[in-house]
């Protein structure tokens, strides 16, 4: 069997290579590079792919791919994008700080503010400060850039034939894998997380949902609705439900700590993904 796992970055694409290929036998699971890198004729193999356009991974490169290559099962990974801007924002800098360190120190500083006082500034203020390019942010920028994000991929879905299946992050992180079961036509190894050691772990990070109830205030939610909610309509979340957290709290550990940590594992990760490239290579 051939499966092709699809979706935005912090959407789950890769937690989910690991518990669908988990239970499929002499399964070679596939995480990253460009769509028909590491195809070859294998009894089962799982591709992860994701989709960013700053990255040169367009929808139409991946439609293009579909057109020429066929995949048995197709997952379309979603997740509220609430959570996968909050979520985005802390990783900004799993590749390091390179040339960008003033821009770094600037926005840890910005994070270390919000876990102090969560009410102290809008989550958009932090998003100026974890853009590419030029820095920080002019607020229009900000909401331009999720606007036409989720706009191509609410189309994107919109286009999907019936043998494609829209799986939620959500529902992943709560165990109800039924209907995703029925459609692969067998059962996912739930148990299954990202393995250690691979240079691929430092993508998890909280593993919830509804961590924006903490970060977005009144401000964000008013900023944020029309560049979300048409996406979330398509999906199937609840539009109505914007509801923020009276008393919120931010812990260190899933946020600043958490982001800090991610230059630091750049070296190492290098290394490891390197020597991950030489095995899938062999075993192609």
């Amino acid at each position: 069997m051939k499966v092709m796992i699809l979706g935005t970055g912090k959407s789950g694409t890769t937690a989910m290579v690991y518990k669908v290929s988990g239970n499929l036998p002499n399964c070679h699971a596939f995480s990253g590079g460009r769509p028909g890198k590491y195809v070859g004729d294998y009894e089962n193999a799982v591709y992860k792919h994701t989709y960013e356009e700053r990255k040169g991974k367009s929808f139409d490169l991946y439609r293009q791919h579909l057109e020429k290559e066929h995949y048995d099962r197709k997952i379309w990974m979603a997740r509220d994008p609430r959570d996968v801007a909050v979520s985005r924002m802390l990783y900004r800098w799993h590749r390091g700080t390179l040339g960008s360190k003033k821009q770094y120190e600037a926005h840890v500083e910005m994070v270390l503010k919000k876990e102090k006082n969560p009410r102290a500034m809008p989550f958009y203020e932090i998003c100026r400060y974890a853009g590419h390019g030029s820095w920080p942010l002019s607020k229009e920028q900000v909401f331009e850039e999720e606007r036409r994000r989720y706009e191509r991929m609410r189309d994107f879905v919109k286009s999907l034939g019936p043998d494609w299946f829209i799986f939620k992050y959500e529902d992943m992180v709560t165990n109800r894998f039924e209907n995703l079961n029925r459609y692969l036509g067998f059962i996912v190894q739930t148990e299954a997380e990202v393995p250690k050691g691979t240079g691929k772990e430092k993508v998890v990070r909280k593993k919830a949902s509804g961590d924006w109830r903490h970060w977005f205030l009144q401000e964000d939610v008013d900023f944020f609705k029309p560049a979300f909610q048409p996406y979330m309509e398509t999906i199937g979340y609840d539009v109505n439900d914007w509801a923020i957290i009276p008393s919120p709290e931010i812990d260190p550990k899933f946020s600043s700590v958490y982001m800090q940590s991610l230059p630091k594992k750049v070296t190492r990760n290098i290394v490891l993904r390197y020597a991950d490239n030489l095995i899938q290579s062999f075993l192609r």
